[in-house]
C-alpha cells in the first residue's frame, strides 16, 4: 500500500487517469467556484464544481489549499470550495483565517500510522494571505512553519511540508529555498513536496531525507482566462498553451515504512498516463550560483518562446536577454 502525492491540479472537467490509484493527496490549484469578487490585477483561475471524484475515482485524504490562485473569486468562491470539500468529507490545509491557524495542520492516518500535513505560500508568488478577518494562504516563513511543526511533533509518526514556492517555468529551486528546506528537515521535517512551478524542479536527499523541491503540474489545462481586474472589469485575457514541459510532472509515493518514491508521468489530450523522460538534477549551491544560472536559463527560455513563435523581438526583448 502507497499514499499518493499530486502536484498542481486544476480540474474543468473529468480526466482519466491511466494508472492504478492508492489514497492520495492533491494540490487544489483554483477555487471550486467562479461566483466571486475577482482578486485585482492577475490571472484569475476558477473551475465550478470538484472533478475530483470524477477523475480519481475516490476521495482525496486530503487537500492542500495553499496557493496563489485559492482566493482568485474572493471569500465567496473560497466558502463555497470549502463547503464543497466538507460535504465531501474531505479535510484540507494551508488556507483560512489566523485563528483557525489557516487549517495547518491536518492529520491523516495511513497504514495505522499518523502524518501531519503543512501547507503555505511564499510570497514570491503573490498569493492572498489570510489575516484576523480574511481568508487566504498561510505565510511561508521559518518562524510560521518552526511553530507549527513544534507543536505537532509529539502528535505523529511523520510530517510532511507542502510549501507553495520557486520560480514559474524554471526548473531548479532559488538558493534561498534549498536553504529553508534544510532549516525544516533540521527542525523536524520528514519530506518536503513543492509546488507552483509549473515544471519539474530538482530533488535530492539532506540527510536521509527527501525534498522534492517541484513536482510540477498533474493536470493544468491550457489557458483562455480573464486577468487584470480593476475593480470594475476584466481589462485582458490570458491564453496559454500547456507545452510539454508543462504536462509532465512527478507523483511521489509514501509506503507503509515511511519510504518515500515516484514515479513520472505525462498529460496527453485528457489521459494522464506513465512516462519515463530526463529529469532535472541541478541545485544551486550559493545565491551567486543560483543568479548565474538563472540569467542564463530566462535566454534560454527567450531562444525557445522564439522558435515557437518568431516574432519580431523589441527593444525590451534585447534588454532582458543581455541583462
Amino acid at each position: 500500500m502507497k499514499l499518493f502525492f499530486f502536484g498542481d491540479t486544476v480540474l474543468d472537467k473529468p480526466y482519466r487517469l491511466d494508472f492504478d490509484m492508492e489514497p492520495f493527496v492533491i494540490n487544489l490549484e483554483t477555487p471550486l467556484s467562479c461566483e466571486g469578487t475577482p482578486a485585482l490585477h492577475k490571472v484569475n483561475l476558477c473551475q465550478e464544481g470538484s472533478h475530483i471524484v470524477e477523475t480519481f475515482r475516490s476521495r482525496p485524504l486530503a487537500v492542500s489549499l495553499a496557493n496563489n490562485h485559492v482566493m482568485d473569486y474572493g471569500e465567496e468562491a473560497f466558502a463555497k470550495t470549502r463547503a464543497i470539500l466538507e460535504d465531501m468529507e474531505v479535510p484540507y490545509f494551508g488556507a483560512g483565517r489566523k485563528g483557525d491557524n489557516f487549517h495547518n495542520p491536518v492529520v491523516i492516518e495511513f497504514a495505522g500510522k499518523k502524518i501531519g500535513l503543512l501547507g503555505y505560500s511564499c510570497p514570491t508568488t503573490t498569493p492572498v494571505f489570510g489575516d484576523e478577518v480574511h481568508s487566504g494562504s498561510a505565510y511561508l516563513n521559518v518562524d510560521n512553519v518552526l511553530n507549527d511543526m513544534e507543536q505537532l511533533k509529539e502528535k505523529v509518526d511523520f510530517i510532511i511540508v507542502q510549501p507553495h514556492w520557486g520560480i514559474q517555468e524554471i526548473p531548479f529551486p532559488t538558493y534561498t529555498d534549498r536553504q529553508l528546506a534544510h532549516t525544516l528537515i533540521d527542525n523536524g521535517a520528514d519530506m518536503i513536496i513543492g509546488h507552483h512551478a509549473h515544471v519539474i524542479q530538482s530533488r535530492e536527499i539532506y540527510k536521509g531525507k527527501p525534498i522534492f523541491y517541484g513536482v510540477g503540474n498533474f493536470i493544468f489545462p491550457d489557458l483562455a482566462v480573464p486577468r487584470n481586474h480593476n475593480g470594475i472589469e476584466f481589462t485582458s485575457i490570458r491564453y496559454k498553451t500547456q507545452e510539454i514541459e508543462h504536462r509532465r510532472s512527478l507523483i511521489v509515493t509514501l509506503d507503509e515504512d515511511f519510504h518515500a518514491d515516484f514515479f513520472t508521468v505525462e498529460l496527453n489530450g485528457d489521459t494522464v498516463k506513465p512516462k519515463k523522460f530526463l529529469l532535472p538534477s541541478w541545485l544551486p549551491d550559493s545565491e551567486a550560483a543560483f543568479q548565474q544560472r538563472l540569467r542564463w536559463y530566462n535566454r534560454w527560455i527567450m531562444v525557445k518562446n522564439f522558435s515557437r513563435d518568431p516574432k519580431l523581438p523589441t527593444l525590451d526583448h534585447f534588454k532582458r536577454f543581455v541583462s
